[in-house]
């Protein structure tokens, strides 16, 4: 394994553990403290632009090859967002500045944790040249699922259990003690050869078909976790230690599964795994509308299986062309851009949501009924231009 493989595993699974103990609560802690659907997408439009101020940060950090630097704001941006949620919770009243500042650390962390992520894994794939790396994209971004799915459930137990014991303090505790040994372990490690990764470049293609996809992709993002992990705290009778329970038991059943996809995607017809992925993820969203509190165990169950391997089906067959794409080009130029794109396109669409929820109302079928309206948007993520790659490398060896 490279130094970057190594550097690469290692962060995204300390953060995976980070983010489990409390940060996917988010949309749970938001319900309970007595936010609706109003603010937490609210919420999430604030975390959009939090992201996008970031963004010029990280961007600037990292054209001074400041790694260290980098790795120590996503650990400082983690913590502070952990203890902003902690004074969320103990706030006898609701504070708009409090949760205006949550969002915004939200989205900072977000970008620092992404962004270098995403940076590192595409450096790792581009340590062999040619089809050879291209080929194998599908199968390293496979491993990378496992690995978050590992870290992340672990980290989900323990957040789930301590916030069902009331415990939140000892979260901060444990996430500062992680974050600080974790630290000076990816130190020693950020020692790579820097060359490996390339330079920030404006001149990546992006078409208006991605544009398109990649601006939808922030929403349903989102919708994915913060709106569904709210409806799966509503299943499981508004318990975090179930809604842990569940999460995790749901992961023993999909890592069976996604193994052997993860292993083959790369040798299958790209056009028909990518296509039928998209149906099938549009097909989840109509089950997710289906399932409430009051349908029956075992089909409750199946459906939530069955809701899961779709999304991560999808979520698999689609980052894959996503990073076949960047590898072809200016990496993280196209990166980046995909990144501004979805988090201006969340930015506007949550902020619209928010307004018109707050305008309308909202009921017990509110949720359903926007999973209902997702589902045929899905189908957006066909225009994404699958034969993109080979055009754009014509037009690259032209100039």
């Amino acid at each position: 394994m490279t130094g970057v493989a190594r550097l690469f595993y290692r962060f995204a699974g300390i953060h995976s553990l980070l983010i489990g103990l409390l940060p996917f609560f988010i949309p749970v802690l938001l319900w309970q403290q007595g936010y609706r659907l109003t603010e937490v997408s609210a919420f999430i439009a604030l975390t959009g632009v939090g992201f996008m101020i970031a963004l010029m940060g990280w961007k600037a950090l990292y054209d001074r090859r400041h790694w260290r630097t980098i790795l120590i704001a996503s650990f400082v941006a983690e913590l502070a967002l952990v203890a902003s949620l902690i004074l969320i919770i103990f706030l006898i009243e609701s504070s708009v500045t409090v949760f205006v500042l949550a969002a915004l650390v939200n989205g900072i962390y977000n970008c620092f944790y992404w962004i270098t992520q995403r940076t590192l894994f595409s450096a790792m794939t581009q340590s062999k040249t040619g089809s050879q790396a291209e080929n194998k994209t599908g199968k390293q971004f496979g491993n990378f699922q496992i690995v978050i799915v590992i870290f992340l459930k672990i980290g989900i137990l323990m957040g789930g259990y301590f916030l069902a014991q009331r415990q939140t303090l000892w979260l901060l505790v444990i996430s500062t003690l992680l974050s600080v040994a974790a630290y000076y372990a990816l130190c020693k490690q950020a020692k790579y050869n820097e060359s490996q990764l390339t330079p920030i470049d404006n001149a990546a293609i992006i078409d208006w078909r991605q544009k398109v996809v990649f601006t939808i992709d922030g929403v349903f993002l989102f919708c994915e976790s913060y709106f569904w992990v709210l409806t799966l705290f509503f299943i499981t009778d508004n318990n975090v230690m179930d809604l842990g329970l569940l999460v995790v038991g749901l992961t023993v059943v999909l890592s069976i599964i996604f193994w052997g996809i993860k292993n083959t995607i790369d040798k299958l017809n790209q056009r028909y795994v990518f296509y039928s992925a998209i149906v099938l993820y549009a097909v989840s969203w109509v089950i997710r509308g289906s399932v409430t509190s009051f349908t029956e165990h075992y089909v409750l169950l199946a459906s939530i299986i069955v809701i899961a391997f779709l999304t991560t089906f999808f979520r698999l067959s689609f980052n894959k062309q996503f990073f076949d794409d960047a590898n072809a080009q200016q990496p993280l130029a196209f990166i980046i851009k995909k990144s501004y794109l979805s988090q201006r396109g969340l930015v506007v669409f949550f902020t619209l949501l928010s307004l018109v929820l707050m305008i309308m109302g909202e009921s017990d079928n509110t949720l359903a009924l926007f999973y209902w309206c997702l589902a045929p948007i899905a189908v957006l993520y066909g225009m994404y231009p699958l034969r993109h790659q080979t055009h754009l490398q014509s037009e690259l060896n032209n100039e």
